[in-house]
Order: structure tokens, then sequence, then C-alpha cells
């Protein structure tokens, strides 16, 4: 892991550049425009039969809070990696709370260190999502705030 601060993501770099286009250095952003677009789930996917809870809440949660970045297509081995190991961190923590073992202990670490980081793939951090270059969070507009509760009625 390279090391220093990690890197600013791009909503703030617009909101703190010179422009919307510079960041404060005058160094130009990537346009808007330039993400490649995958289709993006239009519903929650079914989830593998043999998740346990701790997995299909993950799911769940996954689809409904990244479903504009998320697809179905190209994500789903991913998510589906992601929710595994959440049940398996659920597992391990319920093993460590029984025995104590330092042995379990560093297993649940492990664990969830790896669901940290299949979570960041996934763009579950600003950071992470600037890199994949799929998500700013912005203020939406009134405008867009009456079309998305129109086709929220649809």
């Amino acid at each position: 892991m390279p090391a220093g601060r990690p890197p600013k993501p791009i909503e703030q770099k617009r909101k703190t550049g010179r422009t919307p286009s510079t960041d404060s250095g005058g160094r130009k952003l990537p346009e808007i425009a330039t993400v490649t677009v995958l289709p993006m789930a239009t519903s929650v996917p079914e989830p593998p039969t043999d998740l346990g809870l701790e997995g299909r809440d993950l799911w769940e949660k996954t689809w409904n809070t990244a479903i504009t970045w998320l697809s179905p297509i190209s994500d789903m081995k991913q998510v589906e990696s992601a929710c595994r190991l959440a049940d398996d961190v659920a597992l391990a923590r319920q093993v460590y709370r029984t025995t104590r073992d330092v042995a379990d202990g560093k297993l649940l670490v492990s664990l969830s260190d790896a669901l940290q980081k299949s979570l960041t793939v996934l763009g579950f951090n600003p950071v992470s999502r600037s890199q994949l270059g799929v998500a700013e969070v912005r203020r939406a507009t009134a405008l867009e705030e009456l079309i998305r509760q129109k086709e929220s009625r649809n």
C-alpha cells in the first residue's frame, strides 16, 4: 500500500477547485460525461440461495445503496464474494466470542479486513468511487428531485 495520505475524492476537488472543471491547482478534472456507462440494475437481483443471514442483509443493502453504479453484468460475482465474506465474518465473530482463542481472533481480523477491501473495490467510500470514476456526491437540483419523485411513483 502506498505511503502518504489517500487521494482527495473528485467531488471534493470540484467543490474546492478554481472552477467546476479544475482543481485548486488549476489542473483539469475528468469530464463527468467521460464516465463509462454499464447497464445498471433496475431492481435488487435475487441473492444466491446459500447465503446466510449476514450475507443476505449485505446483498440487499449493497444493491439498494449502489444500484446506480453497480451492474448486474459486471459486478455480480464481486458482490457475491463480499456477501460470503460477511457470512464468514459473522461466523468467525461467533466462534471467537465463544473460544477467545488468539488464532480465532486473528482469523476474525483477517476476514474483516478482506470484507472491507471487497467493499472498497465495490465503491463504498468516496475515494474508491472517485477512483472508479462512477459517482460524485452532489446535491440534487430541484428539477432532478422532481424527476426522481415522478419516476419513483411509476
